[in-house]
């Protein structure tokens, strides 16, 4: 080996092995860069031109053994020496992990990081020269359409199908609306097929015909206006009883999803270019037909039995995430056109239930899955006790007031006032895209609006009146609950229970907001959250994870979530975190969950001269002093019970 620091990309998505990785080897030898997915590893092997790569097998969109197989297949990448450091050591990893052309596979484990560091150097000291030329003019034509189209050519159908599916799901968690639908899944079928001309027809409620349309081929106007006119026999022959009045046509220009609204045919290329392939697929949910897909191509015979394979899965996925956003837009139009009503007590949606619904339906109770948030008044009653009532309802109604709004303000409904807490309800009433994310806005809004009372000339208490809340979401039975002279419409379940458990565990945990795992899996990608624990709450025989939220790290930047965007939420002081506390606390709690103890206290202990206040690090460090001590037994499963409610 010369004297120049080797290049080195691990593909790893642990933040703990992937730093036990990087401090195992000499910093004056070698140079480290990190793909933290299989799909971010092809493309920083372009980047950053490595002289070996090590990869777990186990990673998001790619696996290893995925990524070494396309990168061993190309001509100017396939001379980088690849390593397999993975936990898997099945004999069918090992073999797949040969097969893919890996020059080594070590197990992953802490004892194996020095034969790890000796194997790299035997491998580049006897490895041969890479064309990092080569790889570099390469780079310049790669980006993430053509790695998906390498894809298709050099990886298994069965893989390249497996990521189309998993970008037609990513979609579906990114769309809000039919047309951004419409555009994102003929950008995909473009990816799958040469679709030089699409149309898409989707049947709506009410008669309502919607159509969507590309001609990325540039054809005439009398060869599209010909070729509509078959995909509209087509569907008119699937389903026959559907007699629309009225229709909506959306036309996406040439593969860019501009929106033309103006006669379609205006815009084409003129040309005498002919469709001679066709292929008509019917869109099922439930085995029954609501839509179909009409795809053109000017190419002889296009539609060979592999492309059509593919055209078949992709629509087979597609299809309930065409049909989920058609639901949503009818909810929405409905809502649209659904006049708000008038009861002070009775929430206007509810109220527009009542009058559309059928009586046997208003009485019968149904399930939903909706987010439920409790919040209440730290030691109300210490607080109340020597004020004159007058006083104490006076602050009561300011501190519903402010809270009842930013309730509101996020299409949330206040179900009931126990004493001087609140239970409200999201997605129960009004369907929303995502209840747990209208929640947790309207908790951190609740927290800023508490501020603006404690700052204001605030007579009910000197010191600040500080609240704590839980929020929970799942499926939950809405109804009428009551007798013929009394009923109340309202929400019960175990969802509506754990989340007033999860209230009160913001006492025991010293923090103002506190959600479960369900809240964190729907938003996570939306707020900043840090685990708390994995708990079991008095009366519940099934664990639940627990988790902080936080408005930012401290900082200029500190509303950047780990998307890359910037979150919509008020900046609280009072839930900044910082950054480097953050780092440690998270990787202590990873090797705290694999019985590290020591190492753990030692990143608890890094936490704490971030934060020496941090009630979580110290609770840590703490327990991680006392199990190096006195450790669990070995069936312990990092679940803490909790014995109050």
């Amino acid at each position: 080996m010369n004297d120049e620091p080797k290049r080195i990309l691990i593909m790893e998505d642990s933040d703990i092995f992937a730093d036990m990785l990087m401090n195992s080897f000499d910093s004056g030898k070698y140079l480290f860069e990190r793909a933290v997915n299989g799909f971010d590893g092809i493309k920083k092997v372009y980047s950053y031109l490595p002289h070996l790569i090590i990869t777990d097998i186990e990673m998001p969109i790619f696996k290893g053994y995925q990524v070494t197989r396309l990168l061993k297949s190309r001509k100017n990448t396939k001379s980088i020496p690849v390593i397999m450091f993975t936990a898997l050591d099945e004999a069918k990893d090992k073999f797949w992990g040969t097969q893919a052309g890996a020059d080594f596979y070590i197990e992953k484990s802490p004892d194996n990081l020095k034969p790890l560091t000796q194997a790299v150097e035997n491998i580049l000291f006897s490895s041969q020269n890479v064309d990092f030329n080569a790889i570099e003019r390469e780079g310049r034509k790669i980006n993430d359409n053509s790695i998906i189209e390498i894809v298709n050519n050099l990886l298994d159908n069965k893989l390249f199908q497996t990521t189309i599916i998993g970008l037609l799901t990513e979609l579906s968690s990114k769309v809000h609306s039919m047309d951004m639908t419409a555009s994102g899944v003929f950008d995909l079928l473009n990816t799958v097929c040469e679709a030089e001309i699409i149309s898409m027809m989707i049947r709506g409620n009410n008669r309502l015909l919607y159509i969507y349309t590309a001609n990325n081929g540039g054809f005439s106007n009398e060869i599209t206006e010909s070729f509509f006119e078959i995909c509209s026999s087509d569907f008119n022959k699937l389903l026959k009883d559907f007699k629309y009045t009225s229709k909506i046509e959306k036309h996406f220009s040439f593969n860019t999803g501009t929106e033309q609204k103006e006669d379609i045919a205006s815009s084409y290329t003129q040309n005498q270019k002919k469709i001679i392939s066709y292929m008509s697929i019917p869109l099922t949910i439930a085995t029954e037909i609501f839509a179909t897909i009409h795809i053109g191509n000017s190419k002889n015979d296009y539609f060979s039995p592999s492309i059509t394979e593919n055209i078949n899965v992709f629509t087979g996925a597609a299809a309930p995430v065409i049909a989920n956003s058609l639901s949503m837009h009818e909810i929405n139009e409905l809502q649209r056109n659904t006049r708000t009503a008038f009861a002070r007590y009775v929430p206007a949606d509810v109220m527009d239930e009542i009058i559309h619904d059928t009586t046997k339906k208003v009485q019968m109770s149904e399930n939903r899955n909706i987010s439920v948030l409790f919040a209440d008044i730290r030691d109300f009653t210490d607080l109340a006790e020597n004020l004159e009532a007058q006083c104490v309802v006076d602050f009561l109604n300011t501190y519903f007031a402010k809270m009842g709004s930013e309730i509101i303000s996020e299409s949330g409904h206040i179900d009931k006032f126990i004493g001087d807490a609140i239970m409200a309800v999201f997605g129960a009433f009004l369907p929303l895209e995502n209840s747990p994310e209208n929640a947790v806005r309207a908790a951190l809004k609740m927290l800023a609006a508490m501020e603006m009372i404690n700052n204001s000339n605030n007579k009910f208490s000197k010191e600040k009146v500080k609240i704590g809340i839980g929020i929970n979401c799942g499926e939950c039975i809405l109804g009428n609950i009551g007798f013929k002279n009394k009923m109340d419409f309202t929400i019960i379940g175990d969802t509506v229970n754990l989340a007033s458990r999860v209230e009160n565990l913001t006492k025991t945990y010293h923090h103002p907001l506190i959600v479960s795992e369900y809240v964190y899996e729907a938003v996570k990608e939306k707020f900043l959250f840090r685990k708390i624990d994995n708990v079991l709450v008095k009366g519940k025989n099934k664990p639940v994870g627990i988790y902080a939220v936080y408005s930012g790290f401290l900082g200029s930047d500190g509303k950047k979530l780990r998307s890359g965007e910037t979150a919509d939420i008020p900046v609280l002081p009072s839930l900044l975190i910082n950054r480097d506390l953050m780092q440690n606390y998270n990787k202590g709690m990873q090797v705290f969950h694999m019985r590290e103890w020591k190492l753990a206290g030692e990143y608890f202990s890094m936490a704490l001269e971030a934060d020496g206040s941090d009630f979580l690090s110290k609770l840590y460090l703490e327990r991680s002093s006392g199990f190096a001590h006195t450790p669990p037994e070995d069936s312990w499963d990092g679940i803490f019970k909790l014995s109050e409610k």
